[in-house]
């Protein structure tokens, strides 16, 4: 019992420190007067390094090493090449046949994205290292300590692992709210659901789900600086 609260405290503490860092560097970047492709990349370095360290620390909270959450560069080769396959796929679909079938330009998440990556090239820089940085880090948060926190609260056994899911599939699609319905449908099927299962079944490698991410992220970001 007393092992188990441990890893709730460190799954708690992981899951408000990260989200604290974040919305504090936000806040204060916002304010600074900074251009808004030096905010996301200073967004980003802030998501990954201080969202990391906050992590790592749960994870020392929660008895658990960083292996025992996918830090390992075993496979890393062949887990990267199934990562940008994923994305390259999941882009394809978006962009070729889901998006322009719902809405196009109108849908709330290209809204939402657009306004993000902007029309100056600075900022769409900006984007890209945010991309790569803030989605590395959400790895390590949702996949990482999340996923694998939760799984191994209820005994990392098949059930454990499918509810771990489900929770990790509402908790991501609810923390992209701000590019509504459509934001949040997306988000859940492919950073919710998609890699999470891609975690399983890379044997609990974060290395696939990473490069997804961020390969996803980077296109998305390309293509609606380019078409959006």
């Amino acid at each position: 019992m007393k092992h188990k609260l441990r890893i709730v405290a460190a799954l708690l503490f992981g899951l408000l420190a990260w989200y604290a860092a974040a919305i504090v560097a936000d806040y204060v970047l916002v304010r600074s007067g900074l251009p808004a492709g030096a905010r996301y990349a200073i967004l980003g370095a802030v998501e990954l390094f201080l969202g990391g360290a906050a992590i790592l620390l749960a994870l020392r909270i929660a008895d658990m090493r960083a292996a025992d959450a996918g830090l390992r560069s075993d496979h890393l080769a062949s887990d990267m090449a199934v990562g940008l396959g994923i994305a390259a796929a999941f882009a394809a679909l978006q962009f070729l046949v889901i998006i322009p079938a719902t809405g196009g330009a109108e849908r709330s998440d290209i809204v939402a994205n657009a306004a993000q990556v902007g029309e100056t090239p600075g900022s769409l820089a900006g984007i890209l290292v945010l991309a790569l940085l803030g989605s590395t880090s959400e790895e390590l948060l949702f996949r990482g300590l999340l996923l694998a926190g939760i799984a191994r609260l209820g005994g990392s056994g098949t059930l454990a692992k499918a509810g771990a899911t489900v929770i990790v599939v509402v908790l991501f699609a609810l923390s992209h709210g701000y590019q509504g319905w459509a934001g949040i449908i997306d988000t859940g099927v492919f950073g919710g659901l998609l890699l999470s299962l891609t975690y399983w079944w890379r044997g609990m490698r974060l290395a696939a789900p990473i490069a997804a991410h961020a390969a996803w992220n980077v296109i998305a970001a390309f293509v609606i600086f380019a078409a959006y």
